[in-house]
């Protein structure tokens, strides 16, 4: 599917939602940046997870403007439509501007169809402070899809919220990709199939909520060409739905996680306790890679504290990430044993797990380009290293009318299995965050942040950058 089909998608739902459903709220944001850099590098925690927004070579402007269409929560109507575009200018050495989000989705009932470029985070864990999910995080810039899924839990019971549900089910255009083996070293478009499902036990009066669920996605797409005999599109789309071997491999690059959680609501404070468990290539099925995977802890403040002027504590997370496993360093197809998964890389598509060149899940699996170019890498890998042990901590709070966000990231690297580091490097990397409101309604922030890396993962990165934001309804 083209670009202008996309489009065309997008217009008409858009313009079938102003027909039926004038029910939700205009809002606008605008976010202006500018960032010096102590070298050609932007540090990690200021370009990971930002949706694919910053821009990676040091000293930068940046701005960001957006008008989004929102579902009104207190409109009864069956069908509600929304619809976002989020434009982005980034000026470094060249200019580069880009949409984060250009989509259009409407509503009916819990069930929502959307088109478009609009940012995906998958997984049982936090949004705001995380390292990232393992399999989708903030870290990409978003590509165009279509998608049907329920914003939010389902219950299965009508009138009780005790057991619910929610799934998604989408495919995208990623464009044309080279090729490492096969035929032929490019094809002109290949494509991202993603869906999800998770139960919800426990209700929003219980004190107890447990959630369990898994995501799959899989990068695929001319198999015909690539190789002799190959799979045509309709048939090789049907193997990557159901995962279904073909040539004693998988089609596509599948990636994904099996989750669980678990919320604990108190008087002041709420718990999240979550896991996410790594499966690629069937590692996990005979539990040989059960080690490797995202853990955390969330501990959130219920209320907001009415003295202004005392310093709170909203959110405080820790994250521990294993990926060193992966199966063990054996993989043998015949005898079932399926180690060396090798995460974020592929055999077939030398991208791997990335879109325009930004890894596609835990943004700690980092793309070769931006590591030590010292470090033992392969031209036809993506990364050359994911087999890491990585401990975050991610702080939020407030104090009169300023906020701030702290990140800090503790990491072990030992390269890949085809590509071992001589020696273990370690890395760390920080960010801080000030926010100051402005204005009695403080829809006006000015931004003051500071980001670092540490060790012999990067180079040594400094940047401090200035900002003022905006955002606030338009009706």
């Amino acid at each position: 599917m083209s670009n202008r089909i996309v489009l065309i998608f997008l217009f008409s739902f858009l313009l079938h939602g102003l027909l039926i459903a004038q029910d939700s709220t205009f809002i606008y944001s605008i976010d202006l940046r500018g960032s010096i850099s102590s070298n050609n590098q932007t540090p990690f925690w200021l370009r990971a997870n930002s949706n694919g927004s910053t821009p990676d070579e040091g000293s930068f402007l940046s701005g960001s403007w957006g008008i989004h269409k929102i579902y009104h929560p207190h409109n009864p109507r069956f069908v509600k439509w929304a619809a976002g575009i989020n434009l982005v200018t980034n000026l470094t050495r060249k200019t580069d501007v880009f949409f984060t989000d250009l989509y259009g989705a409407v509503l009916v009932g819990p069930v929502e169809l959307s088109v478009g470029n609009r940012p995906t985070i998958m997984g049982l864990g936090d949004s705001t402070l995380s390292m990232g999910s393992v399999a989708m995080s903030q870290n990409f810039r978003p590509y165009p899809k279509i998608e049907l899924s329920t914003p939010h839990y389902i219950n299965l019971i009508p009138g009780h919220d005790f057991l619910s549900f929610k799934f998604n089910y989408s495919d995208g255009l990623l464009g044309g990709a080279a090729v490492a083996y096969g035929r032929v070293d490019y094809v002109p478009n290949i494509y991202m199939h993603q869906k999800s499902l998770y139960i919800k036990l426990g209700g929003r009066n219980n004190t107890l909520n447990l959630y369990g669920g898994f995501n799959h996605q899989a990068i695929w797409g001319g198999e015909n060409k690539i190789f002799t005999g190959g799979l045509d599109p309709w048939l090789a789309y049907k193997y990557v739905v159901i995962g279904k071997p073909w040539a004693y491999s998988r089609v596509g690059n599948h990636f994904g996680s099996i989750d669980l959680g678990m919320i604990v609501k108190g008087k002041k404070w709420n718990f999240f306790m979550y896991r996410q468990s790594i499966y690629e290539d069937g590692s996990l099925a005979n539990l040989s890679n059960i080690a490797d995977g995202l853990n955390g802890l969330r501990i959130s403040r219920k209320h907001q504290n009415s003295n202004k002027n005392t310093f709170e504590v909203k959110s405080l997370l820790l994250e521990f990430l294993y990926t060193k496993n992966q199966g063990g360093s054996v993989f043998d197809f015949d005898k079932g044993i399926f180690g060396r998964d090798n995460y974020f890389n592929h055999y077939v598509y030398p991208q791997g797990w990335s879109y325009r060149g930004r890894g596609l899940g835990t943004p700690m699996i980092d793309s070769k380009r931006y590591l030590d170019s010292n470090l033992a890498s392969s031209n036809s890998d993506f990364t050359n290293n994911n087999r890491i042990a990585a401990v975050h901590l991610g702080l939020a709070g407030s104090l009169r009318r300023i906020d701030f966000t702290l990140k800090s990231t503790f990491s072990q690297n030992e390269g890949t299995f085809g590509t071992t580091f001589e020696e273990k490097i370690y890395q760390t990397s920080l960010f801080l965050k000030v926010d100051h409101k402005l204005g009695a309604k403080a829809k006006s922030k000015l931004t003051f942040s500071f980001a670092g890396d540490f060790g012999k993962l990067y180079s040594q990165n400094r940047a401090f950058t200035i900002g003022f934001t905006r955002s606030g309804f338009m009706n």
